[in-house]
């Protein structure tokens, strides 16, 4: 939509340096840069907890107690290494041992055997040969020598026997050796060789059975040794000579294996998950941890360590890290809400500052009031004073701000965020509400009611103990309180020190009894009159179309207080005296005429009025030309040397919607008085007629009102003007006419 009044200035490259240089955007960068650093200290100042300076075995004086919950991590771990230790070892059973102990019984005994007949075929194989060997001995003997006398030819040869050392030599033993399951000594295997048949079945029997019997019983490696003692007794108990007994002991005992297994994982997955279970060692928040007069012990110091208590060169980069993450989440989230919502607050450094200033003082009074409680922080002061001083908008954003910082600041509690988020919004609902100072003490009364409600509910759900509840509620009580009491004891400072006009302070210059419209009254009792109906004019103007209803009709009130140095210079105030603009020239009347602005601003300062509502004073005419003694002058000068120029106000044009349609209303107001015979149409006409003439006459220019704004305005007009209060002379039908205001008719009659 096209705005009216684009700026004619030509802005030269230097001009434009110096505008970025003094402009917002360098204002909210060193702010922005300076509440992050103040901000963050303050965060780390109420983090941070007190530090000391001991070592182990040092004895203090005054106990330490944890800042929160805190693990003894010591303690905990000897816990588990005892739950670890009380678990009994895993063992699986493994059939394959059971059965491999039975083969390899059985194939010793086969081994045996075969050993035996590997002994008897070489025993018989030796025999054979001895033999073959007689025979052949005795036939060469049967054969008589020459010369020689068969001295013995009756005398035979006895057979040859083996020599079992000839035959069971070292070598042949160690080959058998080599073949058996089992390590046999020597002597055990010669007693395998040598057993009787049936006592080495049975002793193979029994061997077979008690091991099974053993094996059934399942063996660990903890009972392997009784297991082998049990199995030597039943071997000696044997009907048998000695020898197999100490064999069938041997064979036994070398075979016997455990068939219970250790396993590792299963019992070092159930040690792991009983250690898991055990409970920690927690000291909770507040509990001592050091008592007075007892040593420091290191399970204590690894916790005072932990908490970040001892005092140590190195800085605690978690909590620095964190907290300045977090910070500057916040502060980026509130800087895009207001670049998307609030471009007007990013524009005024005054507001930046005035932002930054409350939020500081906030947070410290956070801190002070947070030493006796976390509940009496006056949370909701911040919320409350920028809903008086800039709007509720940014008063919502900056209470969400001050809810998370103060969260932080009590040791990440909930509690106080979400008492300060809901207090706060109760108190932005009430503040945007009030119109006088009292309204503010209420405005403290609400939040002290949320407060009550928010604590008492969060507390009693979380302990169940009505008193405990009630108890921490009385100090949410207190919080709003405070609130209400900086509130009203702060604004004044903040309304003066930033020159902010608050609704509050509006409503105070409205007051009849303002010292300023008092002397108005009495002094220039027509002029009143006018500003009264240009105010309710203004007013409903104002508000049709969205700007500061109450702050036009404040400044309506104030914007001829100039006529009070020159009363009756003015046709609103002459009852029954002459006019005394008859004995003056145009041009003085003109001078005298529109010097009322001038003047208004000097009263103004004098009685303390802001300065936005001297800008009502000083704009209200614009530049606009006094018609009336214009025209005088053309009349009375022949040559046409007369200057137009000679005859405007000083200005400046209007800046503002409000001072704009003050303009409109006073022109508006003073022309309808002045309109014979009015009806809807030509009162409705007029009023077209006489916007349509600031508006070509360039008076908008500056005011940001758009067309559809002054359409607005126009209907807005014609339906509170409802007559002609006083009398008023009809105007010429000039092309000036859209000028012609109140002051101008300092005559009798045209």
């Amino acid at each position: 939509m096209n705005r009216v009044g684009l700026s004619r200035e030509n802005v030269t490259p230097t001009k434009q340096f110096i505008s970025i240089f003094h402009g917002a955007k360098t204002w909210g960068i060193v702010l922005a840069v300076l509440n992050f650093g103040l901000i963050f200290m303050v965060l780390l100042y109420s983090i941070l907890p007190k530090q000391y300076s001991l070592k182990v075995g040092d004895i203090l004086q005054n106990p330490i107690s944890a800042t929160r919950d805190i693990e003894d991590t010591i303690a905990t771990q000897r816990l588990k290494e005892a739950a670890r230790d009380n678990v009994s070892q895993i063992y699986r059973f493994d059939q394959h041992i059971t059965e491999s102990v039975i083969i390899e019984i059985e194939d010793t005994f086969d081994q045996i055997d075969k050993a035996r007949q590997l002994v008897l075929n070489r025993f018989e194989d030796y025999k054979q040969e001895l033999k073959n060997q007689q025979e052949s001995l005795e036939t060469t003997e049967d054969v008589p020598i020459p010369g020689e006398e068969d001295t013995e030819s009756n005398t035979s040869i006895e057979p040859l026997e083996p020599d079992p050392d000839e035959i069971l030599t070292d070598q042949f033993i160690g080959e058998i050796k080599k073949d058996f399951p089992i390590m046999l000594s020597k002597d055990e295997i010669m007693t395998c060789l040598n057993a009787d048949v049936e006592e080495l079945n049975q002793l193979r029997d029994q061997l077979l059975g008690t091991l099974r019997g053993l094996m059934e019983l399942h063996i660990k490696q903890d009972n392997l040794l009784e297991a082998k003692n049990a199995l030597r007794e039943d071997m000696m108990s044997l009907p048998v000579s000695n020898e197999l007994r100490i064999l069938g002991t041997t064979i036994g005992v070398s075979s016997l294996k455990p068939n219970m297994l250790l396993d590792e994982t299963a019992t070092q997955e159930e040690r792991e998950r009983v250690a898991s279970n055990v409970d920690p060692v927690i000291y909770k928040k507040d509990q001592y941890i050091v008592q007075a007069g007892q040593p420091v012990t290191e399970e204590q110091y690894l916790m005072l360590q932990t908490l970040g208590l001892l005092k140590e060169d190195k800085v605690n980069i978690p909590i620095v890290l964190g907290t300045g993450i977090f910070l500057l989440l916040v502060e980026v989230i509130v800087i895009i809400y207001l670049i998307t919502f609030e471009k007007r607050t990013l524009k005024n450094p005054k507001h930046l500052m005035l932002i930054s200033l409350i939020t500081w003082a906030v947070l410290g009074l956070g801190i002070v009031t947070g030493g006796l409680h976390q509940y009496l922080i006056p949370a909701a002061l911040g919320s409350m004073l920028l809903t008086i001083l800039i709007g509720s908008s940014v008063a919502g954003i900056m209470n969400i701000a001050l809810a998370v910082l103060f969260g932080i600041m009590s040791d990440n509690g909930l509690n106080v965020a979400v008492m300060t988020i809901l207090g706060g919004i109760t108190g932005i609902y009430m503040c945007s509400r009030a119109e006088q100072r009292n309204s503010l003490v209420w405005a403290g009364v609400g939040v002290s009611f949320t407060n009550l409600l928010c604590i008492f509910g969060i507390e009693i759900a979380s302990s169940g103990n009505w008193y405990s509840a009630l108890n921490m509620s009385a100090w949410g009580i207190g919080s709003g309180l405070l609130s209400g009491i900086f509130l009203l004891g702060t604004l004044p400072v903040w309304e003066n020190l930033f020159g902010i006009v608050t609704p509050i302070k509006l409503v105070e210059l409205a007051n009849p009894n303002h010292p300023a419209l008092k002397r108005l009254l009495m002094e220039a009792p027509g002029t009143y009159h006018h500003s009264i109906i240009v105010a309710n004019l203004a007013e409903n103007a104002a508000d049709a179309i969205g700007a500061d209803g109450l702050l036009t009709r404040v400044g309506a009130y104030y914007h001829d207080i100039g006529k009070l140095k020159r009363p009756f210079y003015f046709k609103e105030n002459q009852i029954a005296s002459g006019n005394p603009h008859d004995k003056l020239s145009p041009t003085l009347s003109t001078r005298i005429i529109t010097s009322h602005t001038k003047d208004g601003i000097e009263l103004a300062k004098k009685y303390k009025v802001p300065k936005v509502i001297q800008d009502f004073i000083l704009q209200h005419h614009g530049t606009t030309t006094a018609a009336y003694f214009y025209h005088k002058a053309l009349e009375s000068d022949k040559d046409g040397r007369v200057n137009q120029e000679d005859f405007r106000y000083s200005g400046p044009k209007p800046k503002t919607r409000e001072t704009a349609i003050v303009m409109m209303a006073d022109t508006v107001e003073a022309a309808i008085r002045a309109l014979p015979d009015p009806t809807q149409g030509k009162v409705e006409g007029l009023i077209r007629k006489l916007i349509k003439g600031k508006l070509d006459d360039g008076q908008l220019d500056d005011c940001h009102l758009t067309l559809k704004d002054l359409n607005t305005v126009a209907i807005a007009f014609s339906g509170a003007m409802a007559g002609i209060f006083h009398e008023r002379i009809e105007y010429p039908n000039l092309h000036e006419t859209q000028d012609i205001t109140d002051e101008e008719v300092g005559y009798e009659k045209i």
